[in-house]
């Protein structure tokens, strides 16, 4: 049964990390909300997307808007929009950045089709997403990698926790509902 109701924020208090950029109206839903740049009721309809000329690199991340709008974006539940303010940083990214990037992205696509409890789409995301990251930490070569500001080790036992009861034999709406350890991602500055 799919659950089209917008997703609520695991936690509503969580501290934002680019506050002075709005949220968009709606989060948006695949198949149920109109797309935000193609359809004209958008929410991102005829918006330009800005490309830095020269991005940033993954050591200026506190000064980098469009990740720092991304993690706001995940945390609050607009894991499409989130997706796509990544997306942008991703074409232009390279090597581990491009992989971490690529990570976060897919992660937050799964995140995305655990609300619409689309189970094998939230699990074969999920389990791509964390391996990249994974490869992240070892190509840092330290067990304990702050990535971009954030403790990898610690978001990926998180999120291993979190979708790990999606991998049982059965999974039912209860599975969904007992959910206890959220991804959230938590930038230390």
């Amino acid at each position: 049964m799919n659950n089209h109701k917008q997703p609520t924020p695991f936690n509503t208090n969580w501290k934002r990390y680019c506050p002075q950029v709005p949220f968009p109206p709606y989060r948006h839903l695949p198949g149920t909300t109109p797309h935000p740049i193609r359809d004209p009721l958008g929410h991102s309809y005829g918006i330009e997307e800005e490309k830095a000329d020269n991005p940033l690199p993954p050591d200026m991340w506190q000064q980098n808007e469009a990740y720092l709008y991304g993690v706001d974006l995940y945390n609050f539940s607009y894991w499409w929009e989130a997706h796509e303010a990544w997306e942008g940083l991703w074409h232009q990214a390279e090597d581990t950045y491009r992989l971490f990037l690529q990570g976060l992205i897919q992660v937050s696509a799964s995140l995305i089709k655990y609300h619409m409890r689309m189970l094998r789409p939230l699990c074969t995301l999920s389990t791509a997403g964390r391996a990249k990251l994974r490869q992240v930490v070892v190509e840092c070569g330290n067990a304990r990698v702050n990535y971009m500001g954030i403790d990898l080790p610690a978001f990926l036992d998180n999120a291993d926790a979190f979708f790990a009861p999606f991998f049982s034999e059965s999974v039912t709406e209860e599975t969904y509902q007992q959910i206890s350890v959220k991804p959230l991602i938590r930038l230390q500055f």
